[in-house]
């Protein structure tokens, strides 16, 4: 017994000594880990920056989807470039595009309100056009902004001009005739005031030259129907940004918007497209100033889940791009009839911001344009939403811009020296249907309708030159319809 207490003894004074010899080379205790906190000052999915007082929120979409008789989302061809417009065997029956979105929300609390910081980056790869075989992608930057004791710069998502509920109902960059669409952004400098109880007025200055269309000197020559960027465009560079005023409502019945734009059609050289033109060469015409109003409505409805009613439309003189989306379409339009039909009938015309010709003196005729859509959007169940919508758009060019286009055009118009009118309407119906089986995560179908009209109806349009696999010959200008679908799957985190 003795013998056993001697070693137990023993072994504790070992192990105390050998504990003793080892704490000393043990490191320091460490400091406590900071953990990323929760911050609930601007909602779900903020977090606090380690160390700092700004809190952060990282998110996004992924978007997959087949266009049928469409390209980019639900974009219909307007012009050739591609088969889809002109009926030809290049034409992709499908065609795919995939998006991934990545959006970065920043605030921290400041004596002068929240310092505010909102970017969306972009990469997307689509089906390539036309006979390529392989497409590198994309990667945009469609928002990055400060915002800041009321005041927004950078590059916005949108302009103030566009309506907050262009993509309220449908998908597609079609769906909202008459209406502007300023997808993918433009650069902003814009100041909002918060009355209070929903009520907000913004003055913004933007940079609008990517969305701008042309000026169309009558000196030049016109391109055929449908090219898409027909004649030489003889826009000169910025003068001063495009003025935006919003007026905004949002309430517990809907909302409104109210919106006004003044852009300056500035001339490069009174010359432009003509061969040895220089900046000194020719009668420059003066400036003019255009713009437009826009506005729209939303009333929210009982008659189902987030039932809502939408009204809007767009007048713009000088400024196309009020009303015509500029945003795939470029500035002419081109539709031929079914191949089976032996190439007989096209739809065609132009879309300038102004025309004018050096030629005779005439200055700048600013082109007017005007549209509009009505939606409705029902919630069948919280999981199924249904809308359909359905609007027009006009182009309407004054006696001096038709008669410049009707003796310049390329081609010949059996009417170019009698009832030649280079008017275009377009008008159309569409509805998408949707599915949410969980959170975040829609499944749905989108369809759409277009029917393109000529004042130029029931004249002959002569192609000089075979265009995009059309043969050279006479074409009976004649209505033409679009029909094109989509179906897209998006999840949102």
């Amino acid at each position: 017994m003795k013998m056993v207490k001697s070693l137990l003894l023993g072994s504790a004074a070992g192990l105390a000594a050998l504990t003793g010899a080892q704490a000393a080379d043990l490191p320091l205790k460490a400091k406590p880990v900071e953990y990323v906190k929760i911050c609930s000052l601007y909602g779900a999915g903020f977090y606090y920056i380690p160390g700092t007082d700004t809190c952060i929120r990282i998110g996004g979409h992924i978007r997959a989807e087949v266009n049928f008789n469409a390209r980019a989302t639900g974009l219909q061809s307007w012009n050739t470039g591609n088969g889809n417009s002109t009926n030809t065997r290049d034409r992709d029956v499908f065609f795919t595009r995939s998006r991934v979105f990545l959006n970065m929300d920043t605030r921290t609390q400041t004596a002068f309100g929240t310092l505010r910081t909102f970017s969306v980056v972009r990469a997307e790869v689509n089906t390539p056009v036309g006979a390529a075989t392989s497409n590198p992608g994309v990667i945009a930057i469609d928002t990055g902004i400060i915002q800041w004791g009321g005041f927004t710069i950078g590059r916005a998502g949108t302009s103030y001009f566009d309506n907050p509920w262009t993509y309220a109902f449908k998908w597609g960059q079609n769906g909202w005739l008459g209406n502007p669409d300023t997808a993918g952004g433009r650069y902003v400098a814009a100041y909002t005031h918060q009355f209070g109880n929903g009520i907000s007025a913004t003055l913004s200055l933007e940079d609008n030259k990517e969305r701008k269309r042309g000026n169309y000197n009558g000196a030049a020559p016109l391109t055929a129907w449908g090219s898409g960027t027909p004649g030489t465009d003889s826009r000169g560079g910025n003068t001063w940004p495009e003025i935006v005023g919003q007026l905004r409502i949002d309430q517990a019945w809907g909302g409104f918007h109210l919106a006004g734009n003044l852009v300056n059609n500035h001339v490069a050289y009174g010359c432009a497209g003509i061969a040895g033109c220089t900046e000194i060469s020719g009668t420059t015409p003066s400036d003019k100033i255009g713009g437009g109003v826009s506005a729209a409505f939303k009333f929210n409805l009982p008659t189902g889940v987030n039932d809502a009613l939408y009204i809007a439309g767009t007048y713009g003189v000088g400024a196309t791009t009020n009303t015509f989306a500029n945003i795939g379409q470029g500035s002419g339009f081109g539709i031929f009839g079914n191949s089976n039909l032996a190439y007989g009938s096209m739809v065609g015309g132009y879309v300038f911001d102004s025309v004018y010709d050096t030629r005779t003196g005439t200055g700048q005729q600013l082109t007017t344009t005007y549209g509009g859509t009505i939606a409705f959007e029902h919630g069948w169940n919280a999981q199924w939403r249904t809308s359909v919508f359905g609007g027009a758009e006009v182009i309407d060019y004054n006696a001096t811009a038709n008669a410049i286009l009707c003796s310049r055009s390329v081609g010949t118009l059996s009417n170019a020296a009698t009832t030649c009118n280079m008017d275009y309407r377009i008008y159309g119906v569409g509805s998408r249907t949707y599915w949410t089986p969980v959170r975040d995560l829609t499944i749905g179908l989108e369809v759409m309708w277009t029917n393109h009209h000529s004042g130029n109806k029931g004249a002959t349009y002569t192609l000089p030159t075979a265009t995009n696999y059309k043969p050279a010959g006479v074409y009976e200008v004649k209505d033409q319809d679009v029909f094109s679908g989509m179906f897209s799957v998006r999840r949102f985190f």
